[in-house]
């Protein structure tokens, strides 16, 4: 079951990166950055996008393949993630307001602890 959780979660976050890449004025309205400023991090978003997709697809390659053990320690790295993005939002947003960011971090967290305590 965590591995197939892993893998929804790869596929979301590949899905996530296209949407920063093909429409990166709502992705960086959606991430939570002031509209204000949407002309100066509409040109990030796409870089985003690529990290998104690009550690959606190693989870997803990993789940997929069975590697449970790899998924799991991909995901606590991954975890960090969640938590640079809240920093980058609280900029901002304030703190409160880019809480929405901190809900990737227990999930990766848990499932990546989860699956990193597999045996091989």
């Amino acid at each position: 079951m965590a591995l197939i959780l892993a893998a929804l979660l790869g596929a979301f976050l590949c899905l996530i990166g296209a949407a920063m890449i093909w429409a990166p004025g709502n992705a960086v309205q959606a991430f939570g950055i002031d509209p204000s400023h949407l002309a100066a991090n509409t040109d990030l978003m796409p870089a985003l996008g690529a990290r998104d997709i690009s550690l959606g697809l190693i989870v997803l390659t990993l789940a997929v393949g069975r590697q449970a053990r790899a998924a799991g320690f991909a995901l606590l790295a991954l975890s960090l993630v969640p938590l640079a993005d809240y920093v980058i939002a609280a900029k901002s947003l304030g703190w409160t307001a880019a809480a929405r960011h901190l809900i990737g971090f227990p999930v990766t967290l848990i499932l990546g602890l989860i699956l990193a305590r597999r045996p091989t």
